[in-house]
């Protein structure tokens, strides 16, 4: 079926917006005109999108501007609004970033190679090679693993397994938000974490991804030992260079140029597929035509990014939240308190359909910048693994919907089953863990 007039006028827009955030990235304030009209470019993109929204996305939209008239003290002025759109305008340029990764990670002979390893596996071995693949791509293309990874499941597969390969993928998928800065959850910490934070919050995921996979990964595949450990990492070998190269590029651009991780992202990922695409003028097509598709399908999660965080940006700059905090507990919050509640409520939370983007916005605002004696990357860290745990269980996960699709299994087992406790306990571990190093550092 051909798009509207409409359809192609939103997808028109949303490419000049991501220009637009590149141009930001790249030239800053010499260009604020163009930023402006981006920014106005935006605004009627999301005018145009907000009768397509999904139902559950006009729930949380509906939330955010509650949570927006409690915590702001005054209506944002012209100015305001104007700087908060510029501020949010690198989130219209992220997900079309990620739209263009994933639709070029599906022409790549190593990623299909990866494919076919895995759909290889041995049915014993095939929860451990599908967690740590989910976790391997989904670094770097999110909820893309899932149409990968999902494509390596044998067609004969009863319900059974794929109840079990689906729930292994997303626990590997969704804890990479740990570490990975390819995530939005990233981009939303880096608004109220400094940079430098913000990358030593990355470090620390990596030692939580791995804790939580040792421990997952034994209780989930009974027998597990390490022979079939390393048959797993094997099916991971072809992908493996081309993480790496793309994890330094985006690393090095963003302390070379002193970018956030998300305007490193922005600049980067587009370079890296353009050069591919060179080298393999064939899956031009292809790319496009997927790319194109993907852009119109992840309007919903475009305009809930932008809204929450332009909701986080007008709150932070407003004085509820200090006199709310002031009338609660007198004096600074302890760390322990801000490291402990930030990843178990957004766990909880989303259990009960509040998507992590709105309780994350809203407990950094309030423990960030001193407003809690927690270490800046510490409180970084708690707020990604949050989100992740938070993602893992949750029938308003996107992750889920999307898991539950691709693999046939209904959502609410996917939601409740036995990874709604692993979420949890991992919001506790974690917490407890993240409080142990805020006490020692302090």
């Amino acid at each position: 079926m051909r798009p509207s007039l409409t359809d192609s006028l939103r997808l028109g827009l949303l490419g000049l917006t991501w220009l637009a955030a590149v141009l930001q990235i790249l030239f800053g304030e010499s260009v604020l005109a163009l930023t402006h009209l981006g920014v106005v470019l935006l605004a009627v993109y999301f005018l145009l999108t907000l009768p397509r929204l999904k139902r559950e996305s006009v729930v949380i939209l509906l939330m955010l501007t509650l949570v927006a008239w409690l915590m702001m003290d005054h209506l944002p002025s012209a100015e305001e609004t104007l700087a908060g759109g510029r501020f949010i305008l690198i989130f219209a340029g992220l997900l079309p970033t990620m739209a263009l990764v994933r639709a070029t990670a599906r022409t790549m002979p190593s990623v299909q190679q990866t494919q076919t390893a895995l759909a290889n596996l041995p049915p014993e071995a095939s929860s451990v090679g599908l967690q740590l693949a989910g976790h391997a791509f989904g670094s770097v293309i999110n909820t893309g693993t899932f149409a990968l990874l999902s494509a390596a499941l044998p067609s004969n597969s009863d319900a059974h397994r794929r109840k079990l390969a689906a729930e292994a993928v997303l626990r590997g998928m969704n804890t990479s938000v740990t570490w990975s800065p390819f995530f939005v959850a990233f981009a939303v910490g880096q608004g109220f974490i400094d940079k430098t934070n913000s990358w030593l919050a990355i470090g620390l995921g990596g030692i939580t991804a791995l804790l939580f996979s040792l421990v997952t990964l034994p209780i989930f595949t009974p027998g597990l030992n390490l022979e079939r450990v390393r048959i797993s990492l094997a099916c991971l070998q072809p992908i493996a260079l081309r993480l790496g190269v793309v994890l330094v590029a985006v690393l090095g651009v963003a302390l070379i140029f002193n970018f956030t991780a998300l305007s490193a992202v922005v600049i980067v990922m587009p370079a890296l597929v353009l050069l591919h695409l060179l080298r393999n003028s064939g899956h031009l097509r292809n790319v496009l035509l997927n790319t194109r598709q993907a852009m119109r399908q992840t309007s919903d999660d475009i305009v809930i990014i932008s809204v929450a965080m332009l909701v986080g940006f007008l709150v932070t700059r407003s004085g509820t939240l200090s006199e709310l905090t002031a009338a609660l507990y007198h004096g600074v919050i302890p760390g322990w308190f801000a490291l402990t509640v930030t990843p178990l409520l957004m766990t909880l939370a989303s259990f009960v359909g509040i998507h992590p983007v709105i309780t994350s916005t809203t407990l950094l605002a309030v423990f960030s910048g001193g407003g809690a004696a927690a270490h800046p990357a510490l409180l970084m860290q708690a707020h990604l693994v949050g989100w992740a745990a938070g993602t893992i269980s949750s029938v308003a996960s996107l992750s889920v919907i999307t898991c539950a699709n691709l693999y046939q299994v209904p959502s609410r087992q996917l939601a409740f089953g036995p990874n709604l406790w692993t979420a949890i306990l991992y919001a506790l571990g974690a917490g407890g863990l993240l409080s142990l190093a805020n006490a020692l550092v302090g």
